[in-house]
């Protein structure tokens, strides 16, 4: 759960191959050429600039849960507090870690599906995002040691969508050991 500083590279450094998705049938008028795809820089800046992430889990039991909360980029990846382990979406992720992420936004979309990895972040790590909730959430003041005893998870991206309108959607898939996801 703590990585050394300076061993990860970041899930957002580099971008992955785009790709247009499959687009709907004929039938929603959705053209299938056109259009340009969403660049990756607009896209990493829209994750690191939002102010809140809708959080989707699912229960034990199968139903949906969605929550907005706060996050930071920091070192290319995104960290989400998910709060004490009582709370709902944390007992979700202990159960079955796939999330989706959905930023604000209809017509400027940013969806992210992927694994919350629980997070302790070594003191160098800590201090990073520490600074970061700061700079981020007026009047929230996390120290370094925040997230010793849990609350945090980094999000490892396995496919992310994004368009503006439907002849700008553009997906990037992060493995290609991920098919399944959309």
């Amino acid at each position: 759960m703590s990585e050394p500083d300076g061993l990860r590279t970041g899930a957002f450094a580099t971008p992955p191959p785009a790709e247009r998705p499959t687009t709907p049938g004929p039938s929603y008028g959705v053209p299938r050429r056109g259009g340009t795809m969403v660049e990756w820089s607009s896209v990493v800046e829209r994750v690191r600039a939002a102010s809140a992430y809708w959080l989707a889990t699912v229960t034990p039991s199968g139903r949906p849960h969605v929550v907005p909360i706060w996050g930071v980029f920091v070192r290319n990846d995104l960290y989400l507090e998910i709060g004490a382990p009582e709370t709902a979406k944390a007992r979700n992720l202990a159960a079955n870690p796939v999330v989706a992420v959905h930023l604000d936004g209809v017509d400027d979309a940013v969806i992210l599906f992927g694994t919350a990895v629980p997070m302790r972040p070594d003191a160098g790590l800590g201090t990073e995002l520490a600074a970061a909730f700061r700079a981020k959430y007026a009047g929230y003041a996390p120290e370094a040691t925040a997230w010793e005893t849990g609350g945090l998870v980094r999000i490892d991206p396995a496919t992310l969508l994004a368009w503006r309108d439907m002849p700008t959607a553009t997906r990037w898939r992060f493995s290609a050991a991920t098919p399944e996801m959309p």
